[in-house]
């Protein structure tokens, strides 16, 4: 196995007191560090909170490009069946994370699912050419990003991918569209969580997955995050809405 770019790009699992568990599912080219505060918080309030390292993340690019699709999704799965015993499973993701989710719901017998920042529309246009580019470009560099303003004690769990193999990016692009038709059947009720301000996914997107979600469904709007809201500014009030979320209220 490749070796980690990062020791905090590793899965963990911290064990809580309550009976239920939380899987948190990282994004395209993330990791399972970007869940480590909301985790914490969690965890704090009773959750067995399980975070996958997917498939060809965390170690290379040119690891990534030997993984399709599936073994994503097995990854996030493999997690959801190790706490398979608690009364209540969670299932939560980030961007892509959110997709898989969505993918498991029926699966796994999920009390709740939650989406944040997950795409429909994506902002890099290349990620949809990728099919084509695939066959003379092996990786594409996501374009220049600013360096987000963290919490110096967050900077540590900002780990990303320079960019995508093309190859991976097709598997995205497969995933987003068995997960928008999986959201019809989804029958739980389902967080979306979506900043106005995300330089990634097309804000749309929530509207989309909410018509697909029908009922179920409820958006939710951060006002001025960043792709990984999870670590952003509003981390916090994310934190409070998906904890009322599963607890019902």
């Amino acid at each position: 196995m490749p070796e980690l770019m990062n020791p905090l790009a590793t899965g963990f699992r911290l064990e809580g007191t309550n009976g239920e568990a939380v899987v948190l599912v990282h994004g395209f080219t993330g990791v399972p560090a970007h869940f480590r505060p909301l985790s914490g918080f969690l965890n704090d309030h009773g959750y067995t909170v399980v975070a996958p390292r997917l498939a060809g993340h965390g170690t290379t690019l040119a690891d990534m490009a030997t993984t399709r699709a599936d073994d994503w999704i097995a990854s996030a799965r493999n997690a959801a069946e190790d706490v398979a015993d608690h009364k209540r499973i969670h299932l939560a993701g980030l961007s892509m994370g959110g997709l898989i989710s969505l993918l498991l719901a029926g699966p796994t017998g999920a009390a709740t699912v939650t989406t944040i920042n997950s795409p429909v529309i994506v902002r890099d246009k290349r990620l949809y050419l990728a099919p084509v580019v695939r066959h003379f470009l092996r990786e594409v560099s996501w374009p220049e990003p600013e360096t987000p303003e963290l919490d110096e004690e967050l900077e540590q769990y900002w780990i990303p991918y320079p960019g995508f193999p093309t190859k991976s990016a097709m598997g995205l692009l497969s995933i987003g569209g068995r997960a928008l038709w999986a959201a019809r059947r989804v029958e739980v009720p389902t967080l979306v969580i979506q900043s106005r301000t995300d330089e990634t996914v097309d804000p749309r997107s929530a509207r989309i997955l909410a018509r697909a979600l029908g009922e179920h469904a409820r958006v939710h709007w951060l006002a001025n995050s960043i792709h990984v809201a999870v670590l952003d500014k509003e981390r916090d009030h994310i934190a409070r809405e998906f904890l009322d979320h599963l607890k019902g209220e």
